[in-house]
């Protein structure tokens, strides 16, 4: 229900990684115990998936944003919880990718909201032929979120998968 740029803000930068923050600055102390590795692992894995799982059915653009934030922060606190110096590179990378795919996902949704009147995602067929800059900019974005190859969101998420596998 907030404005545009006050959810730009909040889910890219400031109270959604306020969490991850706390746990980056406490895994000095707590890196090496099993039942911490484990359960922060688990953790993260549980809400990416959770998370990702909710967005689906969400029609509302903010709102399926808000819900892939969600899913993110599991990646990132699945890679703390793994606790290899790549798996921590990799969870401050995407903190910064995140940030930057995210804040602009938001900001173009205001600017959808601001040109048709709703963010309803069954009403908003047909926007690449009435707003085609800001549907390029929602691809790049949205292709940088879904790591697509050449995208800052690919790199951080190669090396998510990179440590996930070397578990097992």
């Amino acid at each position: 229900a907030a404005p545009t740029p006050v959810s730009a803000y909040l889910h890219s930068a400031t109270m959604v990684k306020a969490g991850i923050f706390l746990i980056a600055r406490l895994f000095p102390l707590l890196v090496g115990s099993v039942w911490f590795h484990g359960v922060v692992t688990a953790v993260g894995l549980i809400t990416l998936c959770f998370a990702a799982f909710i967005a689906i059915f969400k029609h509302d653009l903010k709102g399926l944003l808000a819900y892939s934030t969600l899913s993110h922060l599991g990646l990132i606190v699945c890679l703390l919880g793994i606790g290899s110096p790549l798996a921590v590179a990799a969870a401050l990378f995407h903190v910064l990718n995140h940030a930057t795919f995210k804040a602009a996902l938001f900001m173009l949704a205001g600017v959808i909201d601001h040109q048709t009147g709703t963010r309803n995602l069954r009403k908003l067929g047909g926007l690449w032929t009435v707003l085609p800059w800001t549907a390029t900019l929602s691809m790049v974005a949205a292709a940088a979120m879904g790591g697509i190859p050449l995208t800052n969101g690919f790199l951080s998420k190669e090396m998510f998968l990179t440590e996930v596998l070397s578990l097992t």
